[in-house]
């Protein structure tokens, strides 16, 4: 995959998506419902029911891991397998969407994790050439790093939360494709999949990643606007808008994947199972 072949996916994705609505309400079905309902519960749930807040964002959590297998496995069987059967009101359980889902959520909790050391680096380095400095000095009071952070400049952390978006991204860009072979009850091919996105480093994958993602922005900007005024409106608005963005963007993601796999890994990886079996 190369630049142009990003873009081109990306938008044949969307033209997807866009010219059959009535497969994406049926695919995105009841788990989309309850994790809507789910985090507007969350969020309005009384601020003195400690307990109650716990059980709700447990629950949040699973049928995240749940819907996200849900979803990623059938557009992703859709495209690779041409399974079009999924009704609206079905909740599948089986343990082919639990794992897909765990490892799609593992796989971005430890990306975002890995990014906190280069990140770190970056805003060292960017201090340093604007003439800033970084608190260092653990004996340093709250004070003291909140007078730091309100003397940096707002493209800073701007550009810091950009570099730590891209370098949480790109390891997952270059092994999402391996989940084409989890939906189909195979092995998730980390090495293939790292592999068969190597070109120019993966960034063509990155890009492509970043381009059917671009629909969580306006869902983002206003849960990050609501938190920053404690808006309660706001965040609910950011929740529902969420709810639909979600099924949508993971779907496109799904599609994506699905695509890469198909082209560039699936192929070579029956030809070598065939050839073990002989």
């Amino acid at each position: 995959m190369n630049f142009r072949d990003a873009w081109r996916e990306s938008l044949a994705i969307y033209l997807l998506l866009l010219s059959d609505p009535g497969r994406v309400l049926r695919f995105a079905g009841a788990p989309a419902l309850i994790l809507a309902a789910l985090g507007i519960a969350q969020m309005t749930r009384s601020q003195d029911d400690g307990s109650g807040g716990s059980l709700l964002l447990l629950l949040s959590v699973i049928c995240m891991i749940w819907s996200l297998g849900v979803w990623t496995v059938r557009w992703s069987r859709f495209l690779l397998l041409g399974e079009d059967g999924p009704q609206f009101w079905d909740m599948p359980f089986e343990g082919r969407n639990w794992r897909v889902g765990g490892i799609l959520l593992s796989m971005m909790m430890l990306s975002a994790v890995a990014s906190i050391l280069p990140a770190t680096v970056v805003m060292t380095l960017l201090a340093s050439v604007t003439g800033h400095r970084l608190a260092t000095n653990p004996s340093q009071g709250p004070a003291d790093a909140a007078a730091m952070a309100s003397a940096m400049p707002d493209w800073f952390f701007l550009t810091t939360y950009i570099v730590i978006i891209l370098m949480t991204l790109w390891p997952v860009a270059r092994l999402g494709p391996a989940i084409g072979s989890v939906v189909q009850d195979g092995k998730f091919v980390m090495g293939a999949s790292w592999k068969a996105t190597g070109h120019l480093g993966g960034l063509p994958p990155l890009l492509a990643l970043i381009l059917v993602n671009l629909l969580q922005v306006p869902a983002v900007f206003l849960w990050l606007t609501g938190l920053q005024s404690n808006s309660l409106v706001l965040l609910i608005l950011a929740n529902v808008v969420l709810s639909i963005t979600h099924p949508l963007v993971t779907a496109m993601t799904a599609l994506l994947w699905a695509r890469i796999y198909g082209v560039a890994i699936g192929p070579y990886q029956s030809a070598i199972t065939a050839r073990d079996e002989e």
